[in-house]
Order: C-alpha cells, then structure tokens, then sequence
C-alpha cells in the first residue's frame, strides 16, 4: 500500500500507548497509596512501552532502508 517511506507502524504506537499510560499510574500512585503498591508493575509497564518504541524505530528504519542493487 503507497509504496513510499513508512514513518510510523503498530509498534511505536502501542509504545507511546504504554508509556503514556505507565505516566499515568506513576503520577496515581504519588496520589494513593494503594496504586503506591503497584509501582514496581507501573515500572515494568514504562520498560515494555520503552522497548515497543525501540522494536518499532528498528523495524521502521528497516523498512526504510533502500535496496541494495548490484551495479554490474
């Protein structure tokens, strides 16, 4: 479909998904004590999120990445 350069795909989008929502557990649990308790898995959920982000810059420069044709 398109055919030109991809700028963002499912990855990277989950990512900012996970991030935005592990911010906003981390900022829950400054605020109760009882989301205070979960803030080790808010913490793994911002490290998930962090690396969709980074598997998806891979797989996008990946895809991004021009053929490489032999001049002969």
């Amino acid at each position: 479909m398109g055919g030109g350069r991809q700028r963002v795909n499912g990855e990277t989008i989950a990512g900012i998904a996970l991030v935005f929502l592990a911010l906003i557990f981390i900022w829950a649990s400054t605020q109760n004590p009882i989301w205070a308790v979960i803030l080790p898995a808010d913490y793994l959920i911002l490290a998930i999120g962090v690396g969709f982000i980074v598997i998806g810059v891979i797989a996008i420069k990946r895809t991004n990445h021009p053929e490489r044709t032999s001049h002969y």
